[in-house]
């Protein structure tokens, strides 16, 4: 939800069959570098998964049919270092995602997964950003992280059709 809690009011499953639960299918995503993980929240929409792994690198994947996942594109930002990857935003025919080491915010067409535009906000050496954007009417917002190490963390609003900044405010004035 907006609130970023990771809740669905959805009550599909509930107390009752939540027991009922089990694993379909796995779908295998990342490299072969030490210590990846998967902190993103996916995104499921028309039958299509939409999933960041810490490398940046956004994956579309097929689960129409609730048996196997195919993965439809993958699109690799070419982060240099891995970091933290939160997840995705979806607008219109918009896959919203981050390169966090390197400060991007990237779209890419949810179709071919070509990117649209590509912004990097980079605006202090030790600055990153590694929250999942927010789609919301026409603006994405994205946050700055690094203030563990002195940065000073601002949200901002990019255009969604171009990734050009709207507005900036920094968290501390």
């Amino acid at each position: 939800d907006f609130g970023a809690q990771r809740f669905s009011p959805l009550a599909a499953i509930n107390k009752a069959n939540v027991k009922n639960m089990k694993l379909l299918f796995t779908v295998a995503l990342g490299g072969s570098a030490g210590n990846e993980a998967l902190e993103a929240t996916p995104l499921v929409e028309d039958g299509f998964m939409y999933i960041s792994d810490h490398w940046g690198v956004v994956y579309k994947i097929d689960v129409r049919n609730g048996k196997a996942g195919r993965i439809v594109w993958k699109m690799d930002p070419s982060q240099e270092k891995l970091d933290r990857n939160r997840g995705v935003a979806l607008w219109n025919n918009l896959v919203i995602s981050v390169a966090s080491i390197d400060s991007r915010v990237i779209a890419t067409d949810k179709e071919t997964g070509k990117i649209v535009w590509d912004k990097n906000l980079r605006d202090s050496p030790d600055m990153f950003i590694t929250a999942a954007p927010l789609a919301l009417k026409d603006s994405l917002i994205v946050g700055a992280s690094g203030g563990d190490r002195g940065v000073r963390n601002w949200i901002a609003a990019l255009d969604a059709k171009t990734g050009n900044m709207l507005w900036k405010t920094h968290a501390i004035p």
